[in-house]
């Protein structure tokens, strides 16, 4: 329990409005069902909350959990267990106070936010000047600053917006001290527009690949490149995603791209890069579509031979969404994405002539609003690998996958999803990719979730044996621990900038550095 004095300089840091100890409040951040396989596991609950509603007001909360001795964790929009504690002592600092779009930079194409701004509210502000911005797989309701400075961040359009951490440009950053570094040109008083510069680069030190997830200080701003939007500045979007109705997009086309084996589908990847056409890009399973729109018919049909058949033939294929800012231009784009695909004996389907689904699809995948469907089905979902490399590890870990999820669906511990589970968007003009295997489950039968956690085991064997990265799982101690001893020992690496950075010894880093057998 938090002393008294201890939570009274807490209080005095950001109000006492805006902080508690109240235990009904401190279980309200103490359950988070992603990556979470048993209901009866709930995150260590946090000694109190606290609200900080300007950067100052975070400096004051670092600087008393140094002079208390108290743990702290940064809390966002929240998505998994890895937004909380992990271990006992540790203040939330929940910045959901901290939600203003601070600048739109249009000329520069630069966007600067607080952390609670989303994805969402951001891309309709942008698109009121003609620009877009990357939105990853978690969908608008995600923090941009947060998937750019802590955590992952591939989506639907990283073939032309790619990876969130590439977008970071500058960053105001409260070290573990208490004290505020400004990253970039922030640091020398010359603006946003470079996250690397004037000077040496700490993007690495500030979060590497997969990020701290909170455990090594707080960021308070950062700025996010943005990109081209040749669409209406307002778009007239009306009805739900299951029957949109819009109104006419003359810049852009959808287009369904299928083919015969997994080979002929990644060379067409590559070309797509190669032609630097292509606005989103995405490998579409049509099963898992099926399942978050239709769950309940989607069971009526699992033991249709001749549907699983036909869903199984139409595996190796993605979507793909062309963009532009003339007539012409999209005419050529479509010309070259149609001898591309068919140098791969593949079928180009144009989806204007399905209306309705034209519309879900774009919509569903510019606003990123389809994948949080993956709770709908179920209840949950584990991801298998959810790694960032190159695109022909990508496809070996679509291919390795596979067995696993059929092994699921035919045990009956999860939604069976007739062979195909793979969600696999790529990023930087094709030449990396991304690939998870979805299992849908309902953690509320003890069964499904024991099972499931032996299939995540399966997944990180799988990818150690094939020298695949582990993906998000890749966060958990003991996963750590087996793959920091084949990768170099980097996380011998990762302690030692905590120790530089945080003397005081008030990061929670079971998420980051923490290591168990």
């Amino acid at each position: 329990m938090i002393a008294d004095e201890a939570y009274e300089a807490l209080e005095e840091a950001v109000g006492p409005e805006y902080a508690s100890r109240e235990p009904a409040v401190m279980d309200g951040y103490s359950w988070q069902a992603h990556m979470n396989v048993d209901p009866d596991i709930w995150i260590p609950r946090p000694e109190a909350v606290v609200l900080p509603g300007s950067a100052e007001e975070v400096q004051a909360v670092v600087r008393a959990c140094n002079k208390h001795g108290l743990k702290l964790k940064a809390f966002c929009v929240g998505w998994g267990p890895f937004a909380g504690p992990g271990k006992e002592g540790v203040i939330q600092v929940d910045l959901r106070r901290m939600d203003r779009i601070l600048e739109i930079d249009e000329k520069n194409m630069i966007a600067v936010v607080e952390p609670y701004v989303i994805a969402g509210a951001l891309q309709a502000e942008a698109m009121k000047v003609g620009l877009n911005t990357h939105i990853i797989g978690a969908g608008p309701g995600h923090s941009p600053l947060a998937a750019a400075t802590s955590l992952l961040g591939t989506g639907w359009d990283g073939i032309y917006m790619s990876n969130s951490f590439r977008n970071l440009l500058g960053v105001e950053w409260v070290l573990p001290s208490g004290e505020v570094l400004r990253a970039g040109t922030p640091g020398s008083g010359s603006g946003w527009f470079c996250g690397d510069g004037p000077g040496p680069s700490l993007r690495g030190i500030m979060r590497g690949w997969l990020g701290t997830s909170g455990s090594l200080g707080i960021f308070t701003k950062c700025a996010l490149k943005l990109f081209n939007w040749p669409g209406p500045p307002k778009p007239e979007i009306n009805g739900t995603l299951l029957d949109v109705r819009t109104e006419e997009m003359p810049n852009f086309g959808t287009y369904m791209c299928l083919f015969p084996d997994r080979e002929k589908y990644a060379e067409a990847i590559y070309k797509v890069g190669e032609a630097e056409t292509g606005y989103i890009h995405h490998k579409t399973s049509h099963p898992l579509l099926l399942a978050f729109l239709a769950p309940r018919f989607t069971r009526k049909l699992s033991d249709k031979r001749i549907l699983r058949e036909a869903l199984l033939a139409l595996r190796h294929q993605f979507t793909l969404i062309l963009a532009a800012d003339t007539e012409r231009e999209l005419v050529y784009q479509k010309s070259v994405l149609a001898a591309i695909v068919s140098d791969q004996q593949g079928v180009l389907l144009d989806l204007a002539a399905f209306p309705s689904i034209q519309q879900m699809l774009f919509w569903g995948m510019v606003r990123s609003s389809l994948t949080p469907l993956v709770f709908r089905p179920t209840g949950n979902y584990f991801a298998g690998f959810g790694t960032d490399e190159s695109l022909a590890s990508q496809s070996l870990a679509d291919e390795l996958g596979e067995p696993v999820g059929e092994k699921g669906g035919e045990e009956g511990n999860v939604l069976d999803e007739f062979g195909d589970d793979v969600w696999a968007p790529t990023y930087e003009n094709t030449n990396r990719a991304h690939c998870e295997h979805i299992l849908l489950f309902d953690h509320r039968h003890r069964e499904h979730s024991k099972a499931v956690a032996g299939y995540g085991r399966e997944y990180v064997e799988l990818g150690f044996e094939k020298f695949l990265a582990p993906g998000l799982v890749g966060m958990t101690p003991d996963v750590r621990k087996i793959y920091s001893s084949r990768a170099f020992n980097f996380n011998e690496y990762q302690k030692k900038i905590v120790a530089a950075l945080d003397e005081g010894n008030v990061s929670d880093t079971t998420w980051y550095t923490d290591e168990a057998d």
